[in-house]
Order: C-alpha cells, then structure tokens, then sequence
C-alpha cells in the first residue's frame, strides 16, 4: 500500500482522546443522481476521526483507515455493494485502527476517489460520519435521465406511473408510504415575454438542513447557496417578480436525512406546483485538488430555452467575478429533467479551494453573483428566451 490523499491537511484534527471512538454502523448505497454514478460508504463514529486514505499500485484496493477507532460488537464485518462499481467491502480491526478495505473490479485512480467528514447533528440526530465515494468504472449504473420513461416530453397521459418508496442512505426502504413520480410533460405554461415584473421565478438554494453538501475548510455550501438565494429573492421582488423559493432557512426541502431522489423531487414539485416560468437551482463547487476553480452553468436541452437561460445568466455571473470561466455545459442532472420549465444549474466556484472559498463568503462577491443573476434573468426575458 502507498499513501496517496494526505486527508489529515485538509480533514479536521481528529480528538486527543484515547482509542474509544466506535464504529457505530456502516451503511452502502448506490448514488446515481450525479453525472458520474458512485458507490457510497458511510460509517457512523461516535466522535471525530481524521481518515488516512490508501490505494495500491494496481489501483484495485482501497483502504481508508480510521486511527483510534473500534468496531462496536453489533456491527457486521462485511458488505455488499454495486457489483459493477465494488467487488466487496470489509472491516479488519487492528490493534489502534480499524481499516474500511474496498475491492474494486476495475483500475481506478485517485480522480474516482472522494473521502470526507461530516459532523454530528444533534438536531438532526445524526453521528460524525466519515463518507467513501467510488465512481462507476464500468459504464453500466444507469443514471437517472428520466423517471419512468427513456424520452422527455412525452405527455403525463402517455406515462406509466412509477412509485418508489422512502428511503434511508443506505437503501433499506422505510415506511410503506409510496409516491407517483411525476416526469417533465412538454408544458408550456412558462412565460417568454420581456422584462422581470410578474414573472414567476423559482429559486432553489442547494442542499440545506442534514444535507451540508460540499464542505471546505471554512463554510458549507448550504449557507452559502442560502445566502446568496436570499439576496436573489430580493432583488427579484424588488423588479416586480413573484420568486418561489424551495427553502429559505435551513432546513430539509423533502425530509431530514431523505434519500437524493425524494430531496431533488420536492424541489422540483414547488417549481412545477407555482407554474414557475424558469427555475435557477444555486450550487458551490468542490473537488478532490485544491487547485480546481470557476463557475459553470449546466441545462439540459428539454426546452429550446434551457439552453438560453444558462447562457444569458453564466454571463453576467462572469462579469461578477474573478473567478475562471467553465463554460456552459449541458447536464443530466435530476432538478434540470423534472421541471416542467427551462431552468439552469449554477455552480459559482469552488469551496474546495481555498481563495475562491474565501471570497464565496463574503458580502461583496455574494452581491455580485446575486445581482449578476438577477442581470442573467433580465437578458433571457428580453431575449425571448433564445
């Protein structure tokens, strides 16, 4: 084994304490929401842990292993997984450490790894966890294009309805409770005509409540994506625009601890519920390098406007900032396929890295990027939308 992510510089300090930190639980779930599926692992610990991570020179052997650390005597040694993505999963106690051992069954190289933390949440009623994310290398984890049919448009009538059940990360059903999955209908209820006042605007700031999304060193992406909406929201009053926002405090859209599915869909039902004339969904970036950085708008081609709207607003976003310039990029993700309006995914720069994370959290680029997507809006209005 060789060290490959020194985690220890970027993770917070693990505690002083002696070895009494257990392993609570493990859970696997199969995350195919993003636009590369992945494998996630998380372990429950009873308190911090700083994660040393390993992959071996064939590339097939992962090894994340947690210092000061016990298996507590409930919990299972081994499990399955995604066998497309991870060939199985193991624990192995040592005399101070427990190492979380993966086998993959195919190469993969330190791009396909993610390991991080997340604190406890008392409120939430939620452990530290510390999370392993294996990206599929095989090509054969479906991703979500559309909920229940391989086309989009196709109108709700010709549908067949799909239903799934509530789910915990792990993927073990919980409540009998089942839900229709409504699918993009060609709806064409959006306005196109010029100018902000009284068009309906659906804003939607990413992740919130046990859901922190990215984590840098100083923020978390759900405050950030908060406040700047926040002043989005204003500023689209202000020009005469009724602005629906999918949360304006901290807080779970769908449920605490929801699955990806149920989040996302909630988001996407205020949008389609309001008639919503374009939806703008707010992210921060992050990746494994530091060195990453810039601002990307993503659509998905549903509409011959999606495209329009993350073009007007990635431009003037340009204009708000220092930040590289990502381009426009088109996307499959799930907030952009299931609402029935054009909308656009907006990630502004990286919380990964640290000088764009520094700026991220301030009043000054937090303005900027407001008012540059409020200026994105206007254009695309006063364009028609193309």
């Amino acid at each position: 084994m060789i060290p490959l992510l020194a985690l220890a510089c970027v993770l917070p300090l693990a505690s002083a304490a002696a070895a009494s930190t257990e392993i609570s639980s493990v859970r696997v779930a199969t995350r195919n929401d993003a636009n590369t599926p992945f494998v996630r692992t998380v372990v429950d610990v009873s308190q911090k842990v700083t994660p040393r991570l390993y992959l071996d020179k064939s590339g097939q052997y992962v090894t994340v292993t947690l210092p000061n650390t016990k298996i507590d005597k409930n919990v299972q040694k081994q499990y399955d997984a995604n066998k497309n993505v991870i060939s199985r999963i193991w624990l192995t106690q040592r005399s101070s450490a427990t190492d979380v051992n993966i086998k993959v069954p195919r190469k993969i190289t330190a791009n396909d790894l993610k390991v991080f933390t997340l604190p406890a949440d008392a409120k939430a009623k939620t452990n530290n966890r510390v999370v392993i994310d294996i990206n599929d290398k095989s090509g054969k984890v479906k991703q979500w294009s559309h909920w229940g049919d391989t086309s989009i448009g196709i109108h709700p009538s010709q549908q067949t309805k799909t239903s799934w059940k509530s789910r915990t990360d792990s993927g073990s059903a919980v409540g009998a409770a089942t839900v229709t999955i409504p699918s993009y209908g060609k709806s064409a209820s959006y306005s196109l005509t010029k100018g902000l006042k009284g068009k309906t605007i659906c804003i939607d700031p990413g992740h919130g409540g046990t859901d922190t999304g990215a984590i840098g060193s100083m923020s978390q992406e759900k405050n950030i994506t908060l406040a700047i909406s926040k002043k989005v929201q204003q500023l689209l009053q202000e020009a005469g625009a009724n602005v629906i926002m999918t949360r304006t405090t901290d807080v779970d859209v769908y449920a605490p601890n929801d699955g990806a599915v149920e989040e996302l869909q909630a988001r996407c039902n205020i949008a389609n519920a309001s008639k919503a004339d374009v939806f703008v969904c707010i992210h921060i970036d992050s990746f494994s390098s530091p060195d990453a950085m810039g601002v990307t708008a993503y659509y998905n081609p549903k509409t011959q406007y999606d495209l329009g709207l993350a073009k007007y607003i990635h431009q003037q976003n340009m204009k708000a900032t220092s930040f590289p310039d990502r381009g426009v990029d088109t996307a499959n993700f799930y907030v952009l396929l299931h609402t029935n309006m054009p909308a656009t995914l907006l990630e502004l720069g990286f919380i990964s890295n640290p000088a764009e994370e520094k700026a991220l959290n301030t009043e000054t680029q937090q303005d900027n990027f407001a008012e540059s997507i409020v200026k994105g809006l206007a254009d695309y209005f006063d364009h028609n939308g193309l």
